[in-house]
């Protein structure tokens, strides 16, 4: 069980590897799979299921296409799909099947954006 503070390190021990992705791929992740939730999204009210504001500044800074966790259990949080800005945060609890658009980077891709395509 991470604190908020532990947490915020293991989101900074991230950013050089995020900052080259961006660099050289043209955005910094598509998926950001997670144990615990955002704080505040399919979260609970006591310590142990209580999510990380740390989350929803990374969505805020990195914007990925899906942050995917569990942790929480259905029958004590609402568990279907939200969007908080330009991330869908997906509970996923045993398990689900997700059809996933990839976005393919060409070669010279600088800071530009990556057109999605479906494969």
């Amino acid at each position: 069980q991470y604190t908020e503070r532990e947490m915020r390190w293991q989101i900074a021990r991230m950013e050089p590897r995020l900052l080259l992705n961006r660099l050289t791929k043209g955005r910094y992740l598509d998926i950001l799979l997670a144990h615990a939730p955002p704080w505040g999204i399919h979260d609970a009210g006591d310590l142990p299921h209580r999510g990380f504001k740390g989350f929803l500044k990374f969505m805020d800074r990195y914007r990925p296409r899906y942050l995917i966790h569990g942790h929480t259990h259905p029958a004590t949080t609402d568990t279907a799909p939200v969007r908080y800005r330009e991330t869908e945060v997906i509970h996923v609890h045993g398990y689900k099947i997700l059809d996933i658009e990839v976005g393919c980077p060409k070669k010279g891709v600088g800071l530009g954006s990556v057109p999605a395509q479906k494969h």
